[in-house]
């Protein structure tokens, strides 16, 4: 390790190289991790999501959910099986084993589900899909004084335009129950026209419906005919064939039916500020910034509120606060270590000296955020407590080394001389340090659990930062020290110094310690 040391001290290009490389590849590396409130971290679930419309609860429990149960026992590769169930459906989770392949147990569990033939009269086809990850960025809330139908249309328009935004894919819509259509026939009107209710069910059925009709091949082109007859309006099925007698009359839905436009009876109403309200929540995937998510849906929300005076809209529950809180804070904490050791160092020593320690700071950081990104994690919560945690014993080791090389300079060695020499003499305590606190947080890389899926890049940070501050003071502060004036102040007078002579090389810079004798005056 002596002669490493050496080496950056006697050619001072490679330490300037070195150091220059560690921040032009930070700055890069740094420019390329995305920010996110929390770990990205992929989920290990399995949904199973069954539509059982006009079941209760209790039915769906009975006549789903416990056999979707029952089949998934005893398959490889599943940690645990949650369900829940609702009125009309019923959701299945399946937590995957850590470390199985979910491609693998995925298709096991679409194989187990597909073998069950005794599911109720209605219960629609089980959907199978793996989780993805997505994380709130925040909330809009559109309120006003206005009918539902009229916020719906406008809600789906924000939406629409939110969207629309390059750094915008997840947005949905939150407290609006769903549209439903209402064919109401009376008896009378049955008999009248001599129908049963099973025969307008399946001509409203047949009609209501958008279907291929094959392609047509000409010389030039290829035409596809598709024939469009889904109505998505109430008013739209009241011309709608119901049959078509013999005599040529043809009996309408408009004559035997009412036909109304009106929203599922569910409980739930959202309100904000004692008007309705209709929240529209912004999330972002694992390829987006989330900064740069809330950024543009800020825009957006401000771009409204300016165009619209009856409805407003208003952002709620924007994660990015606390994370903009946590930069700021460690922003401050960089800056404030910085002038402290500027200001201590410069009054007790020499401001250049103090310079050099402080460099160690915003080398180390450099040095973090490219193992941060060849690691794959991101700008987030905990890598910023990491990152607050370790800032403020960053300079440590630089501070010890660079007050040992003063001393060492003091009693009268030159300058090359007492670089090698102070820093070689603190290198084993120095580093003893530096490894107590590394080893410290070794543990964190083998938790298990959930837990452990994101905890390690706290971890990660903190050594990444250390190892590279040790870098710093091992490496590029003697150099910088030793060619530099920062031991350029008086010495003071500590009784008869030792007589050195130094041989200064004419062509090779190289060889300058190897080629110095150093004799002592007796």
């Amino acid at each position: 390790m002596k002669s490493i040391i050496g080496f950056f001290i006697k050619n001072r290009l490679w330490t300037n190289v070195l150091m220059f490389s560690v921040f032009g590849f930070g700055l890069i590396f740094y420019s390329g991790m995305k920010y996110s409130f929390f770990p990205e971290v992929e989920p290990s679930f399995i949904i199973i999501q069954v539509l059982y419309p006009g079941a209760s609860p209790e039915e769906v429990e009975e006549g789903v959910i416990l056999k979707i149960e029952e089949n998934l026992e005893g398959l490889d590769g599943i940690e645990r099986v949650t369900s829940v169930s609702r009125e009309n459906f019923g959701v299945v989770n399946v937590e995957v084993v850590e470390g199985a392949n979910i491609d693998k147990v995925l298709t096991d569990v679409k194989n187990a589900v597909d073998r069950i033939g005794s599911f109720p009269l209605g219960v629609e086809k089980p959907v199978i899909f793996e989780q993805k990850f997505r994380a709130r960025t925040l909330s809009i809330v559109l309120y006003g004084e206005t009918d539902r139908f009229n916020m719906k249309y406008i809600a789906e328009n924000l939406r629409d335009e939110l969207l629309a935004s390059p750094n915008i894919s997840q947005v949905a819509i939150e407290g609006l129950p769903n549209l439903e259509f209402s064919i109401e026939v009376s008896e009378a009107n049955l008999r009248r026209y001599q129908l049963t209710f099973n025969e307008i069910s399946r001509a409203v059925a047949a009609a209501n419906i958008n279907i291929s009709a094959g392609k047509l091949d000409t010389r030039d082109e290829e035409m596809l005919i598709r024939a469009y007859g889904k109505s998505y309006f109430a008013n739209e099925l009241l011309n709608l064939v119901v049959r078509g007698n013999p005599d040529g009359t043809v009996i309408y839905l408009r004559d035997v039916a009412t036909v109304k436009e009106q929203w599922e009876d569910v409980p739930d109403k959202s309100y904000y500020n004692g008007r309705t309200a209709v929240v529209l929540n912004v999330d972002k995937t694992a390829a987006e910034d989330i900064l740069a998510v809330a950024k543009d849906a800020k825009a957006i929300v401000q771009k409204f509120n300016d165009s619209h005076r009856e409805i407003q809209a208003v952002v709620i529950d924007d994660t990015t606060i606390p994370l903009r809180q946590r930069l700021m804070l460690l922003v401050n904490n960089g800056i404030a270590g910085l002038i402290l050791v500027l200001a201590l160092l410069g009054f007790f020593l020499n401001l250049r000296l103090s310079f050099w320690v402080s460099m160690g700071i915003p080398f180390s950081f450099a040095g973090m955020f490219i193992l941060a990104n060849l690691s794959g994690i991101t700008i987030n919560a905990i890598s910023l407590f990491g990152m607050i945690l370790v800032v403020g014993i960053l300079v440590d080791d630089s501070i010890v080394i660079g007050e040992n090389i003063f001393s060492h300079y003091e009693r009268g060695k030159p300058a090359l001389r007492a670089a090698l020499d102070g820093t070689v003499e603190m290198l084993g305590p120095v580093t003893t340090s530096v490894l107590t606190t590394i080893i410290a947080f070794l543990p964190f890389f083998f938790l298990s659990g959930f837990l452990g899926k994101f905890i390690w890049q706290m971890a990660l940070v903190v050594i990444a930062a250390l190892s590279f501050s040790l870098m710093e003071a091992f490496l590029l502060l003697p150099a910088h020290l030793a060619h530099s004036k920062a031991l350029s102040k008086k010495k003071k007078d500590l009784g008869p110094p030792r007589k050195y002579r130094e041989i200064h090389p004419v062509h090779h810079s190289s060889h300058l310690l190897a080629n110095a004798e150093i004799s002592h005056a007796a």
